[in-house]
Parts: C-alpha cells; sequence; structure tokens
C-alpha cells in the first residue's frame, strides 16, 4: 500500500533518509520541509564557497541531484512549529497542516548566539546556512582586520577562506588551547604553530565581552583582559544546539539506551562545555522517538559506543548514515522487524595549512587513574596517540605534516575498526 512519508530538515540525514525510502519504495510519497529558501545544498562546504574553492552551483548540487533523480517533493521556505505525535501531522508557520504515515525530524542545530553588550549589531556574524555565508561574503574586503571568537573546526576553516583575501586575524579561545574537543595539548600545540606560522594572533582564556559601533563601519571589541580590537567583522563561532520541533529537551527513560550496549565507562571529560548542546531527541535502538516518528542528526541523541551512553554527535557523516538507518525503518511494512542503529563513533578529519588531522573518540584520558593509558608516537612530521581504557582501544590522535605521507592517516580505517569491534565485544 502507498504510503506517505515526512522528512523535516533537508540537510545530511533529511535526504539520505529520502533516497533510501525512493529506492526501497519507489511508489510512495517523498515531502520534505525546509525552513531555508534555498534548494539543499552541502552545509559543510560553506567555508570552502567562502575561500572560493567552489561555486555556488557546486553547493547546491549534491542536494539538487537527490531532489531531481528521487523526484521528491520539497517546500522550501517552511518552519514546522509543531508535531503531534498522535496523528502523525505537523503544523506550519504558514498555516497548513501536514499528516504522513512516518515522520522523520531531521532538523539539525543553529549556532550559539553571542549575549554579550552589542551583540545584535551588524558585523558580527555566525556560519550555518548559505545566508550567512552570504551575508558574510558581502563584508569581506582584502587587507581588513577580523576577529574570531571560538577555535572549533568551523572557526579554523573559516580562518583559511579569510585569508585567502589577506585579511588580519585574531582568534580569541575562552579555553587553555584551540581544537580542546578534538585534539590533546600535544596536537593542539601543532595546530596552534600553524595558526602562528601564517599570522594569526591567538589569545587563549580570552573572550569578547563587548561590542560597539567605531568609524568607517568597523567595530570596537573588548574582551575581558581588556584587550580593543578594530575589526571589520567577528564570527562567534562557539557551538551549536539541536533544533528540537518536539520541544521536549528530557524524553521519557524507557526512550534512553545509556544503559545498553558498549559496557559504561568514566570518561575523562564531557563532549561539550554546556549542558545545553547535549539537549535533544532521545530515542530507541532503531531510532524511533514514538510510533513512526523518527529522528536523526543533529537533533537526535544517539547510542555512542565509546562513551556506553546517548549522547549527541553532531557530525555531517553520522547524520548520512543515521538517515538512511531511519529511511528503511520508516519505508518497512512489517511490523516488529525495524532495524537497530548499532551506535556511532565520534569522528574528525580536517586539514589545514598543510596539516592533516584524525581523531576519534576519547581523545584525552583521566589523569592517575590506573585503568587508563594511552601509547605516544612522535616521529618526524607524524604523531600518533592511542588512548586505552582496560587494554581496549578508546580513542586516537593521528596527524601529519606531510601530505605525501598518507601511510600513517590511513591507519585510521584499522583503529576505527577495532574501537567498534571492542565495543561492540561485551564479554
Amino acid at each position: 500500500m502507498k504510503k506517505r512519508h515526512l522528512i523535516i530538515g533537508a540537510g545530511n540525514a533529511g535526504l539520505s533518509a529520502a533516497a533510501t525510502i525512493a529506492r526501497l519504495k519507489p511508489e510512495d510519497e517523498i515531502e520534505i520541509i525546509s525552513d531555508e529558501p534555498w534548494a539543499p545544498y552541502c552545509r559543510c562546504l560553506l567555508t570552502y564557497y567562502l575561500e572560493g574553492k567552489i561555486t555556488k552551483e557546486r553547493l547546491f548540487a549534491w542536494g539538487e541531484a537527490i531532489i531531481r533523480k528521487n523526484r521528491l517533493n520539497y517546500h522550501p521556505n517552511e518552519r514546522v512549529l509543531s508535531i503531534d505525535s498522535n496523528n502523525l501531522s505537523v503544523e506550519c508557520e504558514s498555516g497548513s497542516r501536514k499528516r504522513a504515515d512516518s515522520i522523520l525530524i531531521a532538523t539539525g542545530s543553529k549556532p550559539f548566539k553571542p549575549d554579550f553588550p552589542g551583540a545584535d549589531l551588524p558585523g558580527i556574524f555566525t556560519l550555518r546556512t548559505f545566508n550567512d555565508a552570504l551575508a558574510i561574503k558581502q563584508k569581506l574586503k582584502p587587507g581588513g582586520c577580523w576577529a574570531v571568537a571560538g577555535a572549533g573546526l568551523v572557526s579554523l576553516k573559516t580562518i583559511i577562506a579569510l585569508r585567502q583575501y589577506n585579511i588580519k586575524i585574531d582568534l580569541f579561545v575562552s579555553s587553555k588551547r584551540i581544537l580542546s574537543q578534538v585534539l590533546d595539548s600535544y596536537a593542539a600545540g601543532l595546530a596552534a604553530a600553524k595558526l602562528d606560522e601564517n599570522r594569526i594572533a591567538i589569545h587563549l582564556n580570552e573572550e569578547i565581552t563587548s561590542a560597539e559601533p567605531a568609524a568607517g563601519d568597523q567595530l570596537k571589541l573588548t574582551s575581558n583582559r581588556g584587550r580593543e580590537s578594530l575589526v571589520d567583522g567577528l564570527l562567534y563561532a562557539k557551538g551549536v544546539i539541536p533544533i528540537n520541533p518536539l520541544a521536549q529537551a528530557n524524553a521519557p527513560d524507557n526512550l534512553s539506551r545509556d544503559n545498553q550496549g558498549a559496557e559504561p565507562v568514566n570518561h575523562p571529560e564531557p563532549r561539550s562545555d554546556s549542558s545545553k548542546r547535549q539537549d535533544g531527541i532521545a530515542l530507541d535502538s532503531h531510532l524511533e522517538y514514538s510510533a513512526n516518528i523518527f529522528a536523526a542528526g543533529d537533533a537526535a541523541r544517539v547510542f555512542d559506543l565509546v562513551r556506553g551512553r546517548s549522547e549527541r554527535l553532531p557530525l555531517w557523516p553520522l547524520a548520512g548514515e543515521q538517515g538512511h538507518l531511519a529511511g528503511r525503518n520508516m519505508a518497512t511494512t512489517r511490523p516488529g522487524s525495524l532495524y537497530d542503529y548499532p551506535g556511532a563513533i565520534s569522528c574528525n578529519a580536517f586539514s589545514f595549512f598543510n596539516l592533516d588531522f584524525i581523531s576519534a573518540g576519547d581523545r584525552v584520558i583521566p589523569q592517575d587513574n590506573p585503568d587508563w593509558h594511552s601509547d605516544k608516537t612522535i616521529r618526524n612530521d607524524t604523531y600518533c596517540r592511542l588512548n586505552f581504557h582496560k587494554n581496549r582501544l578508546k580513542g586516537f590522535i593521528l596527524s601529519s605534516a606531510n601530505h605525501n605521507n598518507l601511510n600513517h592517516l590511513r591507519k585510521s580505517g584499522p583503529l576505527l575498526a577495532r574501537i567498534r569491534r571492542e565495543a561492540l565485544d561485551r564479554g
């Protein structure tokens, strides 16, 4: 029997689910709702668009091809206000109400906004959407001055783009090192040295506390240490929070998998520095919130194989694999035959200024705990750190300053496989 599927969100999770349903059930009707005015695009390439490495056409080619190939009904510029789980329907901001046989919540996340005095002034940006990228690109001018608040991957990839315009950059980092969520202190030091080589000024343990307008369409920024900076713009990139149309931060206990799967481990530090960043939709092992309502991607809490509990893992590749599994379950016609999501491993691969990194799982370990140990190898232009808990691999960091040394980075595949295998082996 022909079914109707409604997908809220047009990122990697939503489009992966739609493509999977279309392949398995070509006769079914699939609708996608997006609150953006554009066709779907590859969000993780926005910094490459800013840098000039890719065109607007290439940025949108991925999503347009999926929509066209699978004959999807795409509704841009429409925001879902609420979801009625009893009647499997959604209420939209336009006043329309849509009903379906299954619903996928793939709404993604939104950036944290600054809340210091002057934070709403023109020239202060976040980078999450194509409209954000357009606004930043319009503000860029060769030889200008910018500040960047936050030292995660979005910040560093944007810095690379800004350097293409010969822009002077001040990087404000509230913690004691850059990339603190994905690197240990040694690897972060390698990254910081590269930034220093490229004339990026790094201000550790320092953050912007106010902004005010200045002459020449500039901003005067003041930090908690009293530093004053005149800049053309400020990129504020300090994490994301899920967009949850269910408006429910805490799901019932029976939807949490915290006590299932891998062995719970006392881990060294949280994935993020704010409990708000862990909010999201709690799901069962089928990625199902309630009957025929599923969630995937940044909006969902999924089972973390390394930590043995449900967490938000807002990563583009993981969103795709979750969307694929959710799509399989939405397309099934056999009750009680849903597929299980085995769990995910946080993993980041990135490169900047000819320095390559791949890291996964727990990147640091607790001090003075005999259950934990690390093996570190530093050779020439490579670094390898393996972290173990009771002799089970829980995380790693690989770095290389030589693009020709791919064998070192290729270790990541077998290492990820080992983490997964040992996490699933609970014997």
